[in-house]
């Protein structure tokens, strides 16, 4: 396994934020000195490239990522597209994000959500191809495109594309094709290190090496000096993530959370009994970063040894995201290594 060593701290935002808060936290994640905001494309909530234009216009260094778009609802010409706007409009601070789906959405719009992993890999070489800005033809399994050209020069060529997947062949591809990997909420230093181990083999498969390839980590995060507090905030978003986690997946398996739990959670959810009676104390602090300064210090630097480059607080409701990026600036990311 290599590991690369720690990059920055970043600040996630999901599209339960009107756009105008959004983009007050990307300015202020940006003058606390933080590395990074990123944004959510989740169905049917506000749109993620919307929010990465307007905090591109909005601030000047800090880098902007997707997390993430999918390779079903929008040709890789158009996806292409709107990489490069905002490639331009960020001034290359611009990270884009894919991945295959959430299925229960891509179903609501038609989607068959099939071979996710074949159409990723075509889709960002379809991107790739077309952000290079030559003209391009292509013909391939799921996607075609016939004199397909930007009106506009890409100011990269090779803006980085990087994939979500939570199982094994998904981060394989990933080292294999991409220049990152976002891991979901819910990863633990276990899984840190064992995606580290699928995406290795991966970039051997290609040929590449991984320096500079960078391992993101989405972490729900509470600090609090209380800390039954902040247990209780945390549970309150994971009740709502756990019911649809993969019984039995990777994630859930390195966290200690056996299938029938999680069967247990997606019982609960559709009965319309509360999840959270289910999810235990050990369970909260083992999904995500919670608790006082000190302990959530310890807790970023456990994923930070596993492999994680960078580590992103996910936002939980109840909690003040520009008071956590406030905490994280001054409190806890001068002391990560």
């Amino acid at each position: 396994m290599t590991v690369k060593g720690f990059k920055e701290v970043g600040l996630a935002m999901t599209g339960v934020f009107p756009v105008r808060e959004a983009v007050e936290m990307a300015v202020a994640t940006e003058k606390l000195g933080l590395g990074s905001v990123w944004f959510a494309e989740d169905y049917f909530f506000r749109g993620g490239i919307p929010y990465m234009a307007a905090a591109s216009m909005a601030t000047e260094r800090v880098r902007i990522g997707l997390g993430v778009v999918n390779p079903y609802s929008r040709h890789p010409a158009l996806t292409a597209m709107e990489f490069a706007t905002i490639d331009e409009m960020s001034n290359e601070r611009a990270v884009f994000g894919l991945g295959s789906g959430v299925p229960f959405w891509m179903q609501q719009m038609g989607f068959a959500v099939k071979k996710p992993l074949s159409r990723t890999r075509e889709c960002v070489e379809l991107i790739r191809k077309i952000m290079t800005g030559e003209n391009v033809n292509f013909e391939g399994d799921f996607f075609s495109a016939k004199d397909v050209k930007l009106i506009f020069k890409p100011v990269r060529a090779d803006a980085p594309i990087y994939l979500a997947f939570e199982g094994k062949m998904g981060l394989k591809l990933t080292g294999e094709i991409g220049d990152g990997a976002i891991l979901s909420i819910f990863n633990t230093p276990s899984y840190v290190k064992w995606a580290w181990e699928r995406v290795e083999l991966g970039a051997q498969k290609a040929g590449k090496s991984t320096d500079g390839f960078e391992m993101v980590s989405y972490l729900p995060m509470v600090i609090d000096e209380d800390t039954d507090k902040a247990i209780a905030l945390a549970r309150s978003l994971m009740k709502l993530y756990l019911p649809h986690s993969q019984a039995g997946g990777p994630l859930m398996e390195h966290a200690g959370i056996k299938e029938e739990e999680t069967l247990a959670f997606r019982e609960a959810d559709a009965a319309g009994r509360d999840v959270g009676e289910l999810v235990t104390d050990k369970m909260v602090v083992t999904l995500g970063v919670v608790g006082d300064v000190e302990s959530c210090t310890k807790q970023l630097q456990e994923i930070i040894d596993a492999g994680a480059n960078t580590v992103v607080a996910f936002p939980v409701p109840g909690t003040d995201p520009v008071n956590t990026a406030e905490v994280l600036a001054k409190d806890i990311a001068p002391h990560l290594k």
